[in-house]
């Protein structure tokens, strides 16, 4: 284990979200001014643009917006606005578990829109007056939404046998891009175990848990698995943040995942490679200032480690850093420029070369300095 973990570009390039950070001023300025309806379409305008033209009727009071396999519908009347949002059909499900955890998601992750049973359909709603529909909670409620959605139609669809009642709009891959994305697959996992069983033998059972997680975050990142095998990543994830669990048994949730996806088919992983129409995005949208503030501690913390020349924990601490960040957020294409020049800069290096360059690609985004060419 003499030299670092390979990096891989990701399948579909860079994916950058549509969200126009400039009208969300226009979205609070509006709301502090007692103008709620402009306040609402700058919020629409904030998420993407193009909606009101391309989604909405001609009086801009109904809108129909697909994301995934739903369609989230809103409605303005009587100075409220009503969201309402077919879900999956529950016709021939397993409806007993089905409903009890319904009831679950309904107390969390759900906060403020609701998941009710409308005959035989699952739907979401949501309703307020447009005088408390305030920006921050309506951007809010469409995110808890599409989130919802698209983490549960396949989950239900596996687990409950439900149907969906939209058929999603997806762009699949290519067998060209199927066939790159198995091999990807492959060679994160064979290599992230092995460094792990390096590091266990070792007894450094903690950058066992590091090298894991960063593993399944360069699986996001490189392969872009959508629906299970997404939703997969992010429960064993969370598993793996679960601070009343020993590290050892975190470990454990990684590898057996892990292991899994090994043994996936060329033919079973395509069927998780694809996009879709997206309203509001999973991630978040991060400028410059707000990427520095999110990797100022592991900045420092790099920093540290390359001083005292332990190599290993100044690059584990960057990819940790790196992959994080892509795993949350969306950010700007000069940044990931930056970032993946400086992965790429120390992929297959030893420790003592790619220290220094992977904190260097770090120093410069915290310094704002981009040296890749557009």
């Amino acid at each position: 284990m003499n030299t670092t973990p390979i990096f891989h570009r990701t399948l579909w390039g860079n994916l950058q979200s549509r969200m126009d950070s400039s009208y969300w001023p226009t979205a609070t300025d509006a709301w502090k001014e007692g103008r709620y309806l402009d306040s609402f379409f700058a919020v629409l305008d904030y998420i993407n643009p193009t909606l009101r033209k391309t989604r909405g009727n001609t009086t801009q009071s109904d809108f129909s917006i697909p994301h995934g396999s739903v369609v989230v519908n809103l409605s303005i009347k009587n100075d409220s606005l009503y969201v309402h949002t077919p879900f999956v059909s529950t016709a021939g499900a397993l409806r007993v578990p089905l409903l009890r955890r319904v009831a679950e998601l309904n107390f969390y992750p759900l906060g403020l829109s609701q998941i009710k049973l409308e005959g035989e359909n699952l739907n979401f709603h949501y309703q307020c007056t447009l005088d408390t529909c305030e920006p921050f909670k309506i951007y809010y409620v469409l995110k808890e939404i599409c989130k919802t959605a698209d983490q549960y139609d396949d989950d239900f669809r596996e687990k409950f046998k439900t149907k969906n009642l939209v058929e999603p709009k997806v762009t699949p891959c290519t067998p060209q891009e199927a066939e790159q994305a198995w091999k990807t697959l492959q060679d994160i996992i064979t290599d992230t175990l092995n460094f792990a069983n390096y590091f266990d033998s070792q007894r450094w059972y903690n950058q066992t848990f590091d090298i894991l997680n960063i593993g399944l975050k360069r699986i996001d990142f490189a392969v872009q698995p959508q629906g299970f095998l997404k939703n997969e990543i992010e429960r064993v994830n969370a598993e793996m943040g679960n601070q009343n669990a020993n590290v050892m048994d975190r470990n454990k949730y990684a590898r057996t995942l892990l292991a899994q996806f090994q043994q996936l088919t060329k033919e079973k992983l395509a069927e998780s490679l694809y996009k879709t129409e997206v309203f509001v995005p999973e991630k978040w949208n991060l400028n410059l200032e707000s990427t520095q503030k999110n990797l100022e501690g592991f900045g420092n913390n790099a920093r540290k480690y390359l001083n005292e020349q332990n190599y290993i924990m100044a690059v584990m601490e960057c990819m940790y850093a790196f992959y994080n960040l892509y795993y949350s957020n969306y950010v700007e294409k000069r940044i990931s420029d930056e970032i993946n020049a400086g992965l790429e800069a120390a992929s297959g290096k030893s420790w003592q070369e790619a220290a220094p360059a992977l904190v260097g690609a770090l120093n410069n985004v915290m310094s704002g300095i981009f040296t890749v060419k557009a």
